[in-house]
């Protein structure tokens, strides 16, 4: 399967003398039924695509020339087996392209002279990749996530027991009882600990929580994506005293993370990650609201298109769903002109990010923050 890049998406979007079709389809991650109910969708997909293109005049032996990797593309059972959360097939005279991306898409079928690249924008610059740091009383573990999984990740420089280096069970159950406060959040609650060897305890949990942080800045160096910790409540406020990981997020997964099972490990420390990634297009929402009165924030498509063209746009909001077309073009297959000016902005450096509707600022379908 390919592999999505701003340059691929560039050379993607460039027109052709011939048709090109392109076709999305949300997906469900392989299960009962999926395949089936999926590939029965690609089929309709198919269907329309095929009345699309006889309407243009083209020949039926032309037609499925043009349509038969999409067709094969339904009994491909390795396909579904791998099947994610949207499925994109951009299919011309010369070249074929197939992309299972981790976005739902709209279902949509476009026919022009060049592939519809706009519902792969979101993914665009996108990292989701994570970290997470599990502790639990039998071992303590690296896991490497993103929005789809999570996996163990072999690191020999962090400790892997809590249990053998601290003798946990002994001194859990004769010198040893933790409860956190009620105050803070995510995880910052104080621990407290009562009975006897009470700061011997406290310092060996402290030198342990150490060698881990050390271990884990030998293993991730410059890898600066968030970093998730799970355990049990009472042992994730002193690791926090103890962290110099400039990444690690506030929130964090409590309960023995052994006991989770991995899903429930992935689905929790995945909502907190996806939060943290969300914060920078927080941040363009922010500074586009602060200067919406300044000449530098527009909302005009045609401005827009322009502006872009120009290379003047330094960051470029669109709502997920808006479009905007010359008079007639539609029917035509030509480009969307806010596609358009979404990839005149990412080659001049701009930024380019996608939002639901009801987060546009004011409504709008588009607006753009000019460099000057």
């Amino acid at each position: 399967m390919e592999a999505l890049s701003l340059q691929t998406i560039l050379d993607l979007a460039q027109p052709a003398e011939s048709v090109r079709v392109s076709l999305f389809l949300p997906t469900r991650r392989f299960g009962p039924g999926s395949q089936e109910a999926d590939s029965t969708r690609l089929r309709n997909l198919v269907r329309e695509a095929e009345a699309l293109l006889s309407a243009r005049g083209l020949k039926a032996a032309e037609v499925d020339r043009l349509l038969a990797p999409a067709r094969a593309l339904s009994d491909d059972r390795p396909l579904w087996l791998r099947s994610r959360d949207g499925l994109v097939v951009l299919l011309g005279a010369e070249e074929h392209h197939v992309f299972q991306v981790d976005l739902p898409v709209a279902e949509r079928v476009h026919v022009g002279d060049r592939f519809s690249v706009r519902p792969l924008l979101p993914l665009l610059g996108r990292d989701d990749s994570y970290w997470v740091l599990a502790l639990s009383q039998k071992r303590v573990r690296l896991l490497k996530g993103d929005r789809v999984s999570l996996t163990e990740v072999p690191a020999e420089h962090i400790p892997e027991s809590l249990s053998d280096a601290l003798q946990w069970e002994d001194f859990e159950k004769t010198s040893l009882q933790f409860h956190t406060g009620t105050s803070g959040t995510g995880g910052r609650r104080p621990a407290v600990f009562h009975g006897t060897g009470e700061p011997d305890t406290k310092n060996e949990l402290t030198r342990f929580f150490r060698d881990i942080d050390r271990g884990l800045h030998e293993h991730l160096g410059g890898d600066h994506a968030p970093l998730v910790l799970a355990g049990v409540d009472y042992l994730i406020p002193l690791y926090r005293e103890v962290s110099t990981c400039p990444s690690l997020l506030d929130g964090a997964v409590t309960g023995n993370p052994d006991a989770l099972g991995e899903q429930a490990l992935h689905e929790r420390s995945w909502a907190i990650a996806a939060e943290a990634f969300d914060r920078e297009n927080s941040r363009v929402l922010e500074s586009v609201t602060e200067m919406w009165a300044s000449p530098r924030v527009i909302t005009e498509p045609a401005g827009i298109v322009e502006a872009a063209a120009a290379g003047r746009i330094d960051s470029l909001l669109l709502s997920e769903t808006a479009e905007a077309w010359l008079p007639g073009a539609e029917a035509e297959g030509d480009t969307d002109l806010l596609e358009q000016a979404a990839l005149d902005t990412l080659r001049s450096s701009g930024t380019v990010a996608v939002f639901p509707a009801e987060r546009m600022p004011h409504g709008k379908d588009a607006v753009a923050l000019l460099r000057y």
